[in-house]
């Protein structure tokens, strides 16, 4: 297979996963030799190809041919040998014809699904269509591509009607349609078939023809009076009864005219010749080299009236720039340059043998046709790995998520956001994530959690990557950078913002749907107006919140967004901060969260808990920096100041602070925007959780053992911390409160948002 790769190379920072049932070392047969050439010329157009192999043929059934191994560890970036759990080429189950999953092997499944979790594809190819369910276990964002190798419906009634049982694989139309419709694009490996798989599929199909590189030229070899021809076969009943039939006319033929030849034929295909005997005939067997047959004669015979698929030896006939004599059919798929590649039966092919014994010159005429032959496959060859390069490199219709580089800090509750949010959405649609900024302030252990969530794009106004970056976000490959402005500009699904950039799009904006959620703009200190003039650039923005405020409704009439409840977290399972105040033994101080220290409700609140119930207090503030204020030191609302500890509001969600002991309970005063996450992270982790000041809190409120309660004056609010003070060393009821927020109908609602951008 050749592609004349462009400086850059067509597939160049592309990482491929190539499944193959059949060995790549050593090159014995046509089908192995097809799958070798496909890859390599995907790497020489710049692709990392990453091959699992399950082993399906006959010398891996019973012990582990280390030599192959190795071998083929030498020819890739990587290679996996996958776990054979059921029985090999079976008969069909159910009727004449196989079901096209009836050779499926599940744990061909379980190791895709390994591989994808743990590794970054950008495309999976698939060899040969009865391994079809393949495909189905590609994350959204992979190119999907089959190739085919063979058209496997019709072929039991092929081979019937040429008085041959039915053997390898056969299906109906109705199943190989199942097949295709799996993949993004299908590559057929002839013209012939191509033009049936696009009456069967809706899917793109190219026709991917099979070419080796051109071998250099052989020094000539020395002639004597007899010519030798020879023949090439894998051990197949169409293979056997061609040249069995081929022969027969061959023998009538040389009968006639006693002329000068040897026919030699090389392959498995000689183990279905056993007891042919022929003066003129000699069988070599299988070769470990082809070049073990093409070295010792003068021209090649591909004598095939029928069958199915492209016949690879033709293929390395025309590389290797031998004379080649063709039945018509068996050129199919390749540009014929002479007539002696169209012969129309065995006969012909003969008188074409007589006129080489009678001029030999026209020997060199024919391997100058099997050059231009070459060159011609070698063009659309190269066209239809461009196709596919181009489709693997765009970056496909996706929920791009939009933050910093500064974002991406373990431990941070806004990067277990969009971490959470990424793996919803990638159940849907394709991921991408778009990083701008500095990315030298970057957790590369962050880094690496992200760019498992989806396809990175970095700005490119960014600085260069350093190199453990670089490695987290892009592997070996080459990394991804585009404008955000651009990558809105294109039809994307949605842009889900955990910073809006600072300053709108500059082009018109085609992506179909903005979001951005309210707690994690609270979290880095941007539900400002920036976001406003974000949200009226997209046909349409979704404002998120896990609860109504007056900011967010401000900002979403402003921007003519539509605000959706929506928790901050879906599962959480990942959070830093979730598994530091789940696990922490008990015994910490009450958390309280206000926007200013010195307001006066907060006076009484601290009071009763620093005085009357003798409790430690982790104030939180949004102004850290002006310290603790000057509180009674006597009387009723006397403050001990020993016993509270100042900080600022983003240290309540720092999970280093909670390794030590959990807070007894958490409290907030009003609806601090900085703060807006602290009840739903107290109720996913079993926390109570007291928000007080409320002017439509209830007059009075239930004391009885809950997680989240709501108080409006002092006296109600007392009561509660009083309650809470009580409980806070006894094990949490926590309820279902952690999965009924995974279940929250708003994250339904962008479920069905999405699969409403998906349909056609």
């Amino acid at each position: 297979m050749t592609s004349e790769a462009s400086p850059r190379g067509a597939w160049a920072g592309l990482r491929v996963l190539v499944l193959s049932p059949v060995p790549t070392w050593p090159v014995t047969f046509g089908n192995r030799n097809r799958i070798v050439q496909v890859n390599r010329a995907l790497q020489r157009e710049g692709a990392q190809v990453t091959l699992l192999h399950y082993p399906s043929d006959e010398e891996w059934r019973t012990r582990l041919p280390r030599d192959a191994m190795a071998a083929m560890a030498g020819q890739w970036e990587a290679v996996f040998h996958g776990a054979v759990t059921r029985p090999l080429h079976t008969r069909p189950a159910e009727g004449p014809d196989h079901s096209i999953d009836e050779w499926w092997d599940p744990a061909i499944g379980q190791m895709l699904d390994w591989l994808f979790k743990v590794g970054r594809y950008d495309a999976l190819l698939v060899n040969y269509t009865w391994l079809s369910k393949a495909l189905e276990h590609a994350p959204p964002g992979v190119l999907r591509i089959l190739d085919t190798h063979d058209r496997f419906s019709g072929r039991r009634e092929l081979l019937a009607a040429h008085g041959l049982s039915a053997e390898y694989f056969h299906t109906t139309e109705d199943q190989e349609r199942i097949a295709l419709d799996r993949a993004d694009l299908v590559w057929a490996i002839k013209e012939q078939e191509a033009g049936f798989f696009r009456t069967i599929t809706t899917r793109p199909v190219r026709t991917l023809l099979h070419m080796e590189p051109p071998a250099p030229d052989a020094p000539p070899r020395r002639r004597d009076d007899v010519l030798r021809l020879g023949i090439v076969g894998g051990r197949n009943n169409i293979n056997a009864t061609n040249i069995r039939r081929f022969l027969t006319v061959a023998d009538a033929y040389l009968r006639r005219t006693l002329l000068p030849v040897e026919i030699v034929v090389a392959g498995s295909v000689c183990d279905l010749l056993e007891g042919l005997r022929l003066p003129y005939l000699r069988q070599l067997g299988t070769v470990e080299s082809m070049d073990a047959l093409y070295d010792q004669v003068d021209a090649v015979l591909a004598p095939l009236a029928f069958s199915t698929g492209l016949k690879i030896k033709v293929g390395e006939a025309l590389s290797r720039g031998k004379p080649l004599i063709s039945h018509v059919h068996a050129f199919e798929g390749y540009v014929p340059t002479h007539p002696c590649h169209e012969c129309a039966d065995f006969e012909e092919m003969m008188r074409a043998v007589h006129r080489l014994l009678r001029d030999p010159a026209r020997l060199a005429t024919l391997a100058e046709a099997s050059r231009r032959s070459v060159a011609a496959a070698a063009e659309s060859i190269a066209a239809t790995i461009a196709d596919a390069g181009a489709r693997a490199t765009e970056l496909p219709a996706s929920i791009v998520f939009v933050l910093r580089f500064d974002q991406a800090r373990n431990g941070s509750l806004l990067l277990d956001h969009v971490l959470d949010a990424a793996r919803y959405a990638s159940y849907r649609a394709p991921v991408a994530l778009h990083l701008s900024g500095d990315p030298a302030t970057a957790d590369v252990a962050a880094l690496r959690l992200l760019a498992a969530r989806g396809r990175i794009v970095v700005d490119p106004a960014s600085p260069a990557l350093p190199a453990p970056v670089a490695q987290a976000l892009f592997d070996d490959t080459e990394p991804r950078r585009a404008r955000l402005s651009d990558l809105l500009a294109a039809p994307h699904l949605a842009a889900w913002f955990a910073a809006p950039p600072d300053a709108a799009p500059d082009r018109p904006v085609r992506t179909q749907i903005g979001l951005a959620h309210a707690g994690a703009l609270a979290l880095d200190g941007r539900l400002d107006g920036r976001l406003a003039a974000l949200a009226r650039a997209f046909p349409r923005f979704l404002l998120l919140e896990e609860a109504p405020s007056r900011d967010a409704a401000a900002l979403a009439l402003a921007a003519g967004a539509e605000r959706v409840a929506v928790p901050l977290l879906w599962r959480g399972e990942e959070s830093r901060l979730l598994a530091a105040l789940r696990t922490a033994p008990p015994g910490g101080p009450a958390a309280v969260l206000a926007a200013d220290a010195s307001a006066p409700a907060l006076l009484p609140v601290l009071a009763f808990l620093t005085t009357a119930l003798g409790r430690q207090v982790a104030l939180f503030v949004a102004n850290p920096e002006a310290g603790l204020p000057n509180w009674p030191q006597d009387g009723p609302l006397t403050v001990r100041g020993e016993m509270i500890a100042l900080a600022g509001l983003d240290a309540a969600f720092d999970p280093h602070r909670w390794r030590g002991r959990r807070p007894a309970f958490f409290v907030e005063h009003g609806r601090t925007s900085a703060a807006r996450p602290a009840r739903e992270v107290a109720l996913r982790s079993g926390i109570a959780h007291l928000r007080f000041g409320e002017a439509t809190a209830p007059e009075v409120v239930s004391t009885a053992p809950a997680l989240s309660y709501r108080a409006g004056g002092v006296v109600s609010t007392a009561l509660v911390l009083a309650t809470l003070d009580r409980q806070a060393e006894e094990a949490a009821a926590t309820g279902d409160a952690a999965e009924e927020l995974g279940r929250d109908a708003g994250w339904a609602r962008l479920w069905s948002e999405f699969g409403r951008l998906l349909a056609p």
